[in-house]
């Protein structure tokens, strides 16, 4: 009996012993697991520190380089070219990317809907370019028949572009111009002041580039119209149509005239200088 009793009395005591090893041993592995975990936390803080104090400074940087350079536009010490497609995409369109990717430079279209494959909206905005709402239909009659014709007509060429590039896109370009015939003086009025209240900018142009005159207008006159000097700040209008083939034979000498007279090359937004026939009103 006495052994019995020394046999259980040893088996607890190993028991205890294993039992309070294993109790150690997880107390230690949770300590180290703590520590690691505590250091890699005192790591990661350090890193993010070091992260944000970076970010602050090129932030900072950023916004100074920014300062400079509004500045020296506002001096007229930098002069701006926006170059402007309408009424694409088109079965040229890949050959005025492809002109554009050369130069380096980026372009803004003012796209339609009517007929149009719309995944060609998103292959513009791949390549690094803008898209400003022309019209959908682009059919003058319906789209200036009265105020809500027209936004009907804009809603959808909108949401065409938002359905494939889920971009909200805010700059326009009325058919023709803001200063068009088309439209009564009350009408556009109206439209405008609508597209104002709504965060619309529309965008007119200061260089005619004559390539809505005629289809196969000659290199040499596209070329003669389409470089204008004469203020710090243009806007080419142009066409990326299938019938405009001698625009896109002619982009390049464009190009190259802006360089040599020192313009650098911007894509409109809706704080870019509004170059307007009939002036907007203040948003």
């Amino acid at each position: 009996m006495k052994k019995i009793l020394s046999m259980i009395a040893i088996l607890l005591a190993v028991a205890g012993f294993l039992y309070s090893a294993v109790h150690i041993f997880g107390t230690g592995i949770k300590y180290f697991e703590y520590s690691g975990l505590k250091s890699n936390v005192k790591k990661l803080t350090e890193e993010k520190t070091k992260k944000t104090t970076e970010l602050a400074a090129l932030t900072k940087k950023n916004a100074d380089v920014k300062a400079e350079y509004e500045k020296l536009r506002a001096e007229k010490k930098i002069k701006t070219v926006y170059l402007t497609f309408d009424d694409g995409p088109s079965e040229h369109t890949d050959q005025i990317l492809e002109i554009l990717k050369k130069n380096n430079i980026k372009a803004t279209f003012f796209v339609i809907g009517i007929g149009k494959n719309y995944k060609d909206y998103k292959k513009i905005i791949d390549h690094g370019h803008v898209l400003g709402l022309h019209t959908y239909s682009h059919e003058y009659k319906e789209v200036y028949a009265n105020e809500a014709s027209f936004f009907k007509d804009l809603y959808k060429i909108r949401d065409a572009v938002k359905s494939t590039t889920g971009l909200d896109v805010k700059i326009t370009r009325f058919p023709g111009g803001s200063s068009n015939a088309k439209a009564s003086k009350a009408l556009k009025t109206a439209i405008i002041n609508r597209m104002t209240k709504e965060g619309y900018v529309y965008f007119d142009w200061n260089c005619d580039s004559t390539d809505a005159s005629g289809n196969n207008v000659p290199v040499a006159k596209l070329v003669k119209y389409g470089i204008c000097t004469t203020h710090p700040d243009i806007n080419v209008l142009m066409h990326d149509t299938n019938a405009k083939k001698t625009t896109v034979q002619a982009l390049q000498q464009i190009i190259d005239g802006y360089r040599k007279a020192g313009y650098t090359f911007e894509t409109l937004d809706v704080n870019s200088p509004r170059i307007q026939h009939v002036k907007q009103p203040e948003m």
